[in-house]
């Protein structure tokens, strides 16, 4: 499979106006900052994170578009011709991430930020609205989920704009919007954060049972001392720290 082909089976939309370009620029407020760029692609986006960043790295995976971009005058600009989930941050220093990425890729893009965070000051992502909806649900809602607890465990979350399907190309079928996550100290003291991470993807399966029900398909008994208000709710009525409690005695159990 070509690296074209491999892209648009990954759902990528280039973004095509300058005024949303420049929009998204301001919202990112990149100045004098080093800037890694996701998919930059012929760099529409990119020529205004040049003008205001200090250093940009345009990671471009498809190498003729890497090889266009590298020929425009941009001097504070380097294009990395790879994959953006097969870098190493560490190499880069104190980032901040900005992209218009692939939709199909979107939850492995926030795992690798959440996993390198602490090389990340921020990232400005434009991604599908309704995935954005996951990440900023409230609890009880249809959207609340995993996402949403993953993204609020280590981030601060802040909507920017809409921006429909026609300034895109191709245009998506659904309008995309533009976030920001900050990061920040985390809510919760985790020992094993993949672990937990697991365990709230796994309760989430039964997202329709109440707890008490999803249990049973890790222990055949609930450990003593659940709260047992907690155990009459569904998944999506828990918080961050109604998971940690649960995670906890699961722990101790």
């Amino acid at each position: 499979m070509t690296k074209r082909s491999y892209r648009r089976r990954l759902g990528q939309h280039f973004l095509k106006s300058r005024y949303f370009a420049k929009k998204i620029v301001d919202f990112a407020d990149v100045s004098d900052e080093v800037v890694l760029e996701i998919g930059a692609g012929k760099g529409v986006l990119t020529q205004f994170i040049a003008s205001a960043a200090r250093k940009v790295f345009a990671v471009e995976m498809d190498g003729k578009l890497a090889e266009i971009l590298g020929e425009k005058a941009f001097p504070n600009v380097s294009v990395i011709n790879k994959n953006f989930l097969d870098l190493s941050l560490s190499e880069y220093g104190q980032l901040v991430v900005v992209g218009n990425i692939p939709y199909s890729i979107t939850s492995e893009i926030l795992k690798k930020l959440i996993k390198e965070r602490r090389l990340i000051k921020r990232a400005v992502l434009t991604i599908q609205k309704e995935y954005g909806q996951r990440i900023f649900a409230r609890p009880g809602s249809r959207e609340y989920g995993a996402t949403t607890l993953f993204i609020t465990y280590c981030f601060n979350g802040e909507k920017g704009f809409t921006i429909p399907p026609r300034f895109f190309s191709p245009p998506p079928k659904v309008s995309s919007v533009v976030i920001s996550l900050k990061k920040r100290k985390p809510l919760i003291r985790l020992n094993d954060e993949e672990d937990f991470f697991e365990f709230v993807k796994g309760i989430f399966r039964y997202r329709r049972k109440s707890i008490k029900n999803c249990i049973v398909h890790y222990f055949k008994n609930p450990p003593r001392g659940l709260n047992s208000r907690l155990l009459q709710r569904r998944p999506a009525e828990l918080t961050l720290e109604d998971f940690y409690q649960l995670y906890r005695k699961f722990k101790e159990f």
